[in-house]
């Protein structure tokens, strides 16, 4: 609706609302458009995009629709170390609340903590994720569950360690189990924007390279 809003002017010319005084006239504005008819109702599977997971195990779909989003899978935790030497990775902190170093300190500098002060030293950090999502190819990670976020966007490679049991095959399904905390980020693939005279940039906010390990 367009409406026309009355401001104050202040004393240096800038003009004002209170926000009650906002608010009072967007809900005038509205009970004044006579639009009575009531939401239309729709269900989960009016939402869920069926043909990126029919037909796969949701495993199998998880592992497609992440490599689809430019992530990258780990096949094994043997497989670690020469992905983060590829990447020319040399120091990174592991979660704390996993329970294993991957045997990683014998070849990279390791921490259990990420230092605020010196977010740029971590060339990598690897992180405990709460779930995965089949349809979108993304991963979950829950404030309750995850030690730092700052060691899952500040490293430039980042690895989430899923446990197999916890990859939910739609979005809704995944939604439905986020309840038990007051925040979670849902990562698809590496950060990107393309708002730089559209040209697709990866690595912009976050890491530039997005991994995973499935166990």
């Amino acid at each position: 609706h367009c409406l026309s809003l009355k401001a104050e002017t202040s004393e240096n010319g800038l003009r004002k609302m209170d926000k009650q005084t906002f608010l009072n006239r967007i809900r005038a504005a509205e009970m004044s458009s006579g639009r009575t008819q009531n939401i239309v109702e729709f269900f989960d599977a009016d939402t869920v995009s069926f043909p990126v997971i029919n037909g796969l195990e949701t495993r199998e779909a998880f592992e497609k629709n992440f490599a689809n989003n430019h992530g990258d899978i780990i096949s094994s935790p043997e497989n670690i170390a020469e992905f983060l030497k590829s990447k020319g990775c040399k120091k990174g902190v592991i979660d704390s609340a996993l329970d294993t170093t991957f045997g990683l300190e014998s070849e990279f500098e390791i921490t259990r903590e990420f230092d605020r002060q010196n977010p740029d030293s971590f060339d990598f950090g690897i992180s405990r994720a709460s779930m995965a999502i089949a349809e979108s190819g993304a991963i979950v990670l829950k404030d309750s569950s995850t030690s730092d976020r700052m060691a899952t966007i500040a490293p430039w490679v980042h690895i989430a360690v899923i446990d197999k049991n916890t990859i939910e095959r739609t979005i809704p399904e995944a939604l439905a189990k986020i309840v038990d905390c007051p925040y979670a980020i849902v990562i698809s693939g590496p950060s990107k924007t393309t708002d730089v005279e559209g040209v697709l940039v990866e690595g912009v906010h976050g890491p530039g390279v997005q991994a995973c390990l499935i166990i």
